[in-house]
Order: structure tokens, then sequence, then C-alpha cells
């Protein structure tokens, strides 16, 4: 019966994904991006019970924190995951006019490879409004392709979230020109399109318990367990690692910095990691990721990609 309950409320239609965030992307000037966080992503109950939890959370993990920067911490993360929602509604709108605007640096890197041909992997994490990486690549005529976890298959997903899901997906292949696979899928048409020349865009820190091959890097006091896909990715075909980031200095001003990562995958994929522990303690709220910190994180290191988590 609990379990009847669970799903019926993931099939419930969410008015936010199907109505409210598109409504607001479609409404002029940036007025949108600045009242988002009034709508926020989930219903005051929600939103109450996940700053609860986050403050929580961070309270254990930043000890020396004020009780006071916790709960702006807290707020913060969830009005920029409610600002990443609106992005998702109005991709065609970010770095355009009457959009946010969108200063990116690190340019040069793109531009060399593109110029050489050479496929590379475009490397992001769950760290602030992310998409806006992959937008300010695609508006320089950069085709970008992009491998995630599956979306359909999902069975936590509603069908709100599946129906955004895909819908931003599709936005953002149309931006970028490029293709979308998933991790389920064979992997072949990601070797041999690295190969060709192609631009790939993974997460690093994607995170399913179903993944069979992870290992442990140092993350804020102990050890973050993360797929190695990426670099054995890399490994076989030789393509290098960009690493973007965004940062949001407003609602409707962000910042973008790729940057070229040396040395092998391996530790190519270990300096990305700590960019991401850098980043998150100068702002911990704009890491996605603390509803699975503790399924993520360890206090001891163990050997192997296949140590069970």
């Amino acid at each position: 019966m609990a379990g009847a309950r669970v799903v019926a409320r993931a099939m419930k239609r969410d008015w936010r994904l199907d109505w409210a965030f598109p409504a607001l992307g479609r409404a002029p000037t940036t007025l949108p991006w600045r009242v988002v966080h009034l709508v926020g992503r989930d219903a005051p109950p929600v939103r109450r019970a996940t700053e609860q939890f986050l403050q929580s959370q961070f309270g254990k993990i930043f000890p020396a924190s004020s009780e006071e920067q916790r709960q702006l911490w807290a707020r913060a993360h969830l009005n920029m995951l409610a600002a990443e929602m609106l992005d998702a509604s109005a991709l065609h709108r970010l770095g355009q006019p009457g959009g946010p605007g969108i200063a990116l640096t690190g340019w040069e890197h793109v531009r060399v490879l593109q110029e050489r041909g050479q496929g590379f992997i475009l490397v992001l994490n769950h760290y602030d409004r992310l998409l806006t990486a992959v937008i300010a690549l695609g508006r320089r005529g950069v085709r970008l392709n992009i491998l995630t976890m599956p979306v359909l298959e999902n069975p936590h997903l509603g069908e709100s979230q599946r129906a955004f899901l895909m819908r931003k997906i599709a936005s953002i292949t149309a931006i970028t020109g490029g293709q979308w696979r998933v991790s389920s899928e064979p992997l072949r048409p990601v070797h041999e399109g690295l190969r060709r020349g192609q631009a790939w865009v993974i997460l690093a820190d994607a995170w399913s318990p179903d993944f069979a091959r992870m290992r442990d890097h140092p993350f804020l006091g102990g050890y973050l367990r993360l797929p190695t896909g990426i670099e054995r990715l890399a490994q076989s075909t030789g393509a290098p690692l960009l690493h973007g980031c965004t940062r949001s200095l407003a609602p409707d001003k962000l910042t973008v910095e790729v940057e070229a990562i040396s040395g092998t995958p391996q530790a190519a994929i270990d300096t990305i990691v700590s960019r991401l522990e850098r980043d998150v303690r100068e702002r911990p709220w704009a890491w996605w990721h603390w509803g699975l910190w503790d399924q993520m994180w360890r206090t001891a290191t163990c050997e192997g990609e296949k140590c069970p988590i």
C-alpha cells in the first residue's frame, strides 16, 4: 500500500514543471530569473523540509559555519535550483538579448582543438547552473554531443519530470546541433565519435549505486567515490579533457570558465574533482548532490575500482 502511494505521488502532474516554468520562460526581459525563487522548485512543505535537511548537512560538513550562514546557503541552494529549472525551460534565451548574460573565458582551449579537428570531452559537475557552459559553447558554433544517465527508463521520475527532462534535452541539442545518448546504450558511437573529432559532454559526478567501476577522490576531509567511465573513455580514445564550470553572479548574470586539463586521464579527473572540492568549499550552496552525500562520501578510502561503497 505504501509503495502504491509513492508511485501515485511520482506519477502526479507537477504544475511548476508543466506550466509555471514554461510560462515564465516566455515572459520578456530577465525579470523571470529575478522572481523565479518565489515560485520555487518544490511545494512549500517540501522546500521547508529540504532547507532543514541542508542546514543539518552543512552543519556536519562545515562545523565552523554559523547558523545564519547555513540558513543562507540552504536558501541559496534552492533558489539556484529554481533558476536552473527556468534556464531549462528557456535555454534559447540564455546568452541572448533579453535573457541572462553569459561571460565566457577559456574559449581558446576549445578553438585550438577544433582547428586540429581533435575530439574532446567537456567534463562538467553538478555545480551551479551547469547547462550554461554547454549553451555558451553552442552559441560559438561548437557541435556538442551529450551523454547522460537514462531518463525514459528511470523509475524514480514522475511523468512531469520525465517530460520536462526530454524537453530540456531537445532544447539543448537544438542549440548545440549534437546528439544525445544515455549510458545504458552501447557506447561504441561515443568512442568512434571522439576518434573522428566529435566533442562530448559528460558529468564527472553523475552517480548511481549501480555503477560497477568507481574509485575514491579526496574530498572535504574524506573521499568522494565516483565512476571511472570518463577516464576510461579518454584512455581508450586519446581524447583530451576540458573542464567547464559555471558561476552565477546574479540570477541574470553568469560566467563560464573552460580549462584545459593536462596529464593522464586519471590525473586529469583527479584535478577536476579537486577543482570541484575547491568550488564547493567556496560556495557550498552551488553543489547539487547534498542529498546523495551519505552514499557518495566516506571517511576512509579503500583500494580498487570495485571496492563496495
